[in-house]
């Protein structure tokens, strides 16, 4: 019976080091310090200027927004379950941060036709595709009634996350106002939308935390236990052939 390297690998004892996280990162979208946040910030992202003259809301908008991390970069795209691309990515500083503005297309301008920049309706969502994997193990939330946001967000309250596309998961803002809320989930590309189970509120992603995830390599010690079984085999048919 033929053996694989791999099995051979196995019965030898061989170990590998499984792909594991590199230091954490915090990433804000935000200017704001509100209740301690993270002083390891990245705030800009270039984009249009995005000024409704109706409300006092001011940032950039844009098509797709992009930050450099400690994963590569991170884009960062808005959708509105329609076809066409009637949502743009809003960035404010303050106590706001990503959220969704929808509108139309004019003369080569978008122009705004949203008073709400949050993520406020079930069809909004905000997507965030890093460049390589990580480990999302935090995220920070701001209300959009900003002038009250310790206390819109809570246990009752509650958000989605679809990672690489896969099913979405409900959580809760939690008991701190979502400053932060914890988890653990690994992929590449984070869909966030609006909780369908708890209580919907409308939201600003105010910052992520994350670790890269290095790939699993071998232990040094593997690959001289790997050589010694391609040498068996190799023995093993050099027998077979005499």
């Amino acid at each position: 019976m033929k053996r694989t390297v791999s099995s051979i690998a196995a019965a030898a004892g061989l170990s590998f080091v499984l792909a594991s996280s590199a230091s954490a990162d915090t990433l804000m979208f935000t200017t704001s310090n509100l209740t301690s946040l993270p002083s390891s910030m990245v705030v800009g992202a270039g984009g249009a200027s995005c000024e409704d003259p109706r409300t006092d809301v001011v940032g950039v908008c844009g098509a797709s927004l992009k930050f450099n991390t400690t994963a590569g970069e991170l884009t960062v795209t808005a959708g509105d379950g329609e076809s066409h691309p009637g949502a743009y990515v809003f960035q404010g500083g303050g106590t706001t941060g990503l959220g969704v503005v929808e509108g139309y297309t004019k003369n080569g301008a978008f122009k705004v036709d949203d008073s709400n920049y949050s993520l406020d309706t079930s069809k909004e969502t905000l997507t965030l595709s890093f460049a390589s994997a990580v480990n999302l193990s935090q995220l920070y939330f701001f209300a959009d009634d900003r002038t009250n946001t310790l206390k819109e967000l809570d246990k009752i309250d509650g958000f989605t996350v679809s990672v690489d596309g896969g099913s979405k998961q409900e959580f809760s803002f939690g008991t701190n106002f979502g400053l932060p809320v914890s988890l653990a989930l690994t992929g590449t590309t984070f869909t966030f939308g609006y909780a369908h189970k708890l209580s919907g509120e409308d939201y600003f992603l105010a910052g992520v935390g994350f670790a890269p995830v290095t790939p699993a390599i071998p232990e040094p010690s593997t690959y001289a236990l790997m050589g010694l079984g391609l040498v068996g085999l190799a023995l093993a048919a050099r027998r077979r052939r005499a």
